[in-house]
């Protein structure tokens, strides 16, 4: 079975001219469609079984159009807050409410805690039909910020896995991990157990943002290509598991980020060479998909965003085509691969 590869819908921009053309784009030119739900769980509904705040409701209802027919789908759930160590924060009518006393300092797996995740897991399940689902967005953040609480996760991991199997015995169910905190020893035996539960391990993984991984304290890629070939090689000999890149992309535009003293470097020709590099990998290693995050820059996005949103430069430039659309050097690659066209009509330069 050859990879899929696709765009999460991101738009470059807050306008329904560019949510449209941003879903048109991605539609013409992907097999899988990926949606990302890292923005809060409404923990209230979930402890009792009621139905979602309108809000979110509509939102799903909305995602659920614009789904493309004939497109597998790929559904990632974040039951950890951003910090990705905390549980996730509580939404509503508003997107960000107080958390319920009921969850408020509990383990990840306490009873409340499993039962509302699968309540709002089975409920993803339900309304997008998925094909593959991810029950834990970059869950390896706890291995490196508070590893005593690894445990507690693989309790909650393992009970919305097993529930949800018995309910839906074809669905691919996965979790996904930053590629920088696998390529930590000690991390990755912890996490290899949790792994080999699964039916595929998924990696976020963005070479080009290598410096700010490493403020961290991750591993270095490595320069040039090596920096996704070594890390990707190595993943494949770390586990036999089908492999999934849940997001990935390459800058194209070099950006400081003062907050964290950093100078990211983007470059067009090394991003077409990771795009051509990754249709090659996934053939070989029999991934099961790859979804790039964003098609296109969101210059105009971010020039919107408040101030303090220095580190959103980190995926700013990361699209196929640049902020007014125009094609990378990358971008007839990606169409090439995802027709199974002999990529080598695409020579690097």
């Amino acid at each position: 079975i050859s990879p899929l590869f696709g765009f999460t819908p991101f738009p470059y921009d807050w306008t329904l001219e560019a949510v449209k053309k941003t879903h048109d784009i991605i539609t013409a030119n992907s097999t899988i469609y990926a949606l990302h739900f890292d923005n809060g769980i409404p923990w209230n509904e979930c402890l009792t079984d009621a139905p979602f705040p309108k809000r979110v409701q509509k939102s799903w209802d909305e995602q659920v159009q614009s789904i493309p027919k004939g497109h597998k789908i790929y559904v990632g759930l974040a039951p950890l807050d951003t910090d990705r160590k905390s549980l996730a924060s509580a939404t509503g009518e508003q997107e960000k409410i107080a958390m319920p006393k009921e969850l408020l300092n509990v383990s990840l797996d306490d009873p409340m805690v499993k039962q509302a995740y699968l309540v709002y897991a089975r409920r993803a399940v339900k309304q997008f039909k998925p094909d593959f689902l991810n029950i834990g967005i970059e869950v390896g953040g706890i291995l490196m910020r508070d590893s005593t609480r690894w445990s507690q996760f693989e309790q909650l991991y393992e009970y919305v896995r097993s529930a949800l199997k018995k309910e839906f015995p074809d669905l691919q169910i996965g979790i996904s991990f930053s590629l920088g905190h696998l390529l930590v020893e000690a991390q990755a035996k912890r996490a290899k157990a949790l792994i080999e539960q699964s039916d595929y391990v998924g990696l976020s993984f963005y070479p080009s943002a290598s410096a700010f991984d490493e403020k961290f304290g991750l591993p270095p890629y490595g320069t040039g290509a090596d920096a996704w070939r070594k890390p990707l090689a190595w993943v494949r000999a770390y586990t036999n598991k089908p492999i999934a890149i849940c997001e990935t992309g390459y800058t194209t535009k070099d950006c400081d980020i003062l907050q964290y003293d950093l100078h990211i470097k983007g470059n067009p020709q090394l991003q077409a060479e990771y795009v051509r590099d990754l249709f090659e990998i996934a053939e070989r290693d029999r991934y099961s998909f790859v979804i790039w995050f964003l098609a296109i820059d969101y210059d105009k996005l971010y020039e919107k965003m408040p101030k303090g949103s220095e580190v959103m430069q980190l995926w700013r430039n990361i699209g196929l085509l640049d902020g007014e659309l125009r094609p990378k050097p990358a971008w007839e690659i990606w169409k090439s691969g995802v027709t199974h066209a002999p990529l080598t009509e695409y020579p690097l330069k």
